[in-house]
């Protein structure tokens, strides 16, 4: 008899975290990490008092300048406490655009720390580079196809601490559809997908920032959370509303469901 078949689909998720996610291989110690970032995660989603600072939201970026005016840009223009807000951007030379800088600036009224280099993109040295020139203390690294919530600035405050690290879980849009989160549109990508984070600055230097002897896409997200996670950091992870992938052509495996046209 197979269990997992007669587990309810309600509780499988509950029961893998508990006894089967990549953490509970560091040591039985993750648990407790991981309650006591539930505990955090309740208290801050109920209880936010705290004094707002700014964030950095920074991006590697390569020849996705479409997307990144026109979805993610767009979002950003939408949010609250914009003043609380600064990009930062390296590209690696995209040619998508005459002037990426610019078309940024012409989107964009806030704060914009841009740098361009033309060398050979890789996800962990640009996204290392877009931190490193960042100037707040709280980071939050975003790929440029996304579309954020409006709250992305409190998000970030209340989900980081000198010891908590936000890491959601992203919706992911199936091909042709709106930004929207229905089951019909697309799916939660909630085992993998661990691309986006908000934490300190301090601590993404101090864990040792992306591996950046992943010079392909994938992985070098995975390897640091669990760096993370080894060096005792409490990691909140939740579907989070508004936190939208935004469809593009991949050749990763993972994502050919979502160029089925649903």
């Amino acid at each position: 008899m197979n269990i997992k078949n007669n587990i309810p689909k309600q509780w499988k998720y509950p029961l893998w975290w508990l006894f089967k996610s990549p953490q509970r291989n560091f040591g039985s110690q993750t648990l407790k990490q991981d309650l006591s970032a539930l505990l955090s995660f309740c208290f801050y989603r109920f209880f936010r008092y705290k004094k707002l600072h700014r964030i950095s939201i920074c991006t590697g970026i390569y020849n996705r300048s479409g997307t990144y005016v026109n979805c993610f840009l767009n979002s950003l223009n939408n949010v609250k406490n914009q003043h609380l807000i600064e990009l930062s951007v390296f590209d690696c030379g995209s040619i998508d655009v005459v002037n990426l800088e610019n078309e940024i600036r012409n989107n964009w009224n806030g704060e914009l720390v841009y740098n361009s280099e033309k060398i050979k993109f890789s996800r962990a040295h640009s996204f290392n580079k877009a931190v490193e020139q960042s100037t707040s203390d709280i980071i939050f690294i975003c790929d440029a196809d996304m579309t954020i919530p409006e709250d992305i600035v409190s998000i970030c405050n209340h989900y980081t601490s000198k010891t908590l690290v936000w890491y959601p879980i992203v919706f992911y849009l199936y091909k042709d559809m709106p930004p929207f989160i229905s089951k019909d549109y697309g799916h939660w990508m909630q085992q993998e997908g661990k691309g986006m984070l908000a934490c300190r600055k301090s601590n993404f230097l101090k864990v040792g920032k992306l591996n950046e002897s992943f010079t392909e896409w994938g992985r070098e997200d995975d390897e640091l959370w669990e760096r993370f996670m080894k060096n005792g950091y409490r990691i909140i992870r939740n579907r989070q509303e508004g936190m939208i992938h935004n469809w593009h052509p991949s050749n990763n495996p993972k994502y050919q469901n979502l160029n089925k046209v649903k």
